[in-house]
Order: structure tokens, then sequence, then C-alpha cells
């Protein structure tokens, strides 16, 4: 019976806002995650990555729906990459696997409508391979010699172009055309809580 799995990555973090290791989550999708669903895409309904940094950690989760065969397989192929040890031993603080509901619509938000919770995983799992092709392509115009002057200053080099691609392009080319698909209607902006990285809202 297919249900929701988590690979939750617990990264190592002092706590101090702003977060300034955010480029260890790309170090995670790109070393790990990316060849994983190399492996297991066409076995996954739905799949998704999150990113967050609150007083609970830094954690990045690997979200997936498919059977628990599956998923065991994901789970010891992810410990025989090549990465991993070294991701393991010098990002992570520990790595928590979880299985979650049956549905399809248990992996959202229980204060959305069952119609949201239900399409919501395609929209997401659109959204997360979208930013896995982004990285993909910002390393095929990184300088090689940034390439080879160390993981982490490559990863912060790519964090910073994508930092710089949202800031100018995220509205107009996010923003904008979701509101596109569903014919410009207005919405309600909500705010949810104060996020302590930047000093801003979160909506």
């Amino acid at each position: 019976m297919n249900k929701w799995h988590f690979i939750n990555f617990k990264i190592k973090w002092d706590k101090k806002f702003p977060v300034n290791n955010f480029f260890v989550d790309l170090i995670i999708i790109d070393l790990i995650i990316y060849p994983l669903l190399e492996i297991f895409k066409q076995n996954l309904i739905l799949w998704r990555i999150h990113r967050s940094a609150t007083e609970d950690g830094h954690i990045l989760r690997f979200i997936f729906y498919t059977s628990p065969e599956i998923a065991k397989d994901i789970y010891k192929n992810m410990q025989g990459i090549k990465s991993y040890a070294l991701v393991k031993e010098n990002y992570l603080e520990e790595i928590i696997q979880q299985e979650g509901s049956q549905d399809i619509e248990g992996a959202g938000d229980g204060s959305w409508p069952k119609e949201i919770n239900r399409v919501w995983p395609y929209y997401i799992m659109g959204v997360s391979t979208m930013f896995l092709e982004l990285i993909k392509e910002i390393k095929e115009s990184i300088a090689d010699g940034v390439k080879e002057s160390g993981t982490e200053k490559y990863y912060k080099e790519i964090e910073k172009k994508i930092d710089e691609l949202w800031l100018k392009y995220g509205c107009h080319s996010f923003i904008h055309h979701l509101s596109a698909v569903v014919g410009y209607k207005p919405i309600v902006a909500q705010v949810r809580a104060i996020d302590n990285n930047l000093g801003g809202v979160i909506f």
C-alpha cells in the first residue's frame, strides 16, 4: 500500500539568524537527493523537497509517495551513495526516517480544504522539479575555477546565483505566471509568521 515517506536531514546549525548555511541544503539536494531521483523517479507517484530553519532546527525534507518496499530500497541506496558518508559526517546532526498517511492529501496542511490538499502535491512536485533543474543550469554557468575551489565555496556560489535570480525574476517568472494560470484573480495575503532569517513576514 502506497503512503507518504519522509527523509528528514537535520543539518548542523547554531540556531543564529540569519541562517548562514543554507548552501548545505544544495549539497544534499545535488549529491544525495538528485542521484536517488535518477534511480527511483519512475517508482515515485509524487515527491517534493521542503527547506526550513526554525527554532526546531535546520531541516531539509525529502518527501515521497510510494510503496514501503520502494522506500526501503531508497534508504538502502542512499547509504551507498558516494557522498553520503561525507555529508553525514560534516553537515548533519541526524537523519530521521518517517512514514505518513496513505492518503495523497495527507501530506499537505490541515487548514486547507480537501480540494487543495488533493491536488497541491502535484503542484509542489513541479516546483521541486524546477528547482533541481535550476541547480543544474546554474552549475553549468559557474567557472571551472570556482568548481575546483572546494565543495562549500562551490555551493555557496550556486546559492548566491539562485538568490539573485529569485530576487530579480521570482515575482514575474513564478508568482505572476501562477496567477495567470488561475486567471489573475485576487488573493488575500495572510501573514502566518515573522521570518527570523530575513526579518520579513511569512505568508
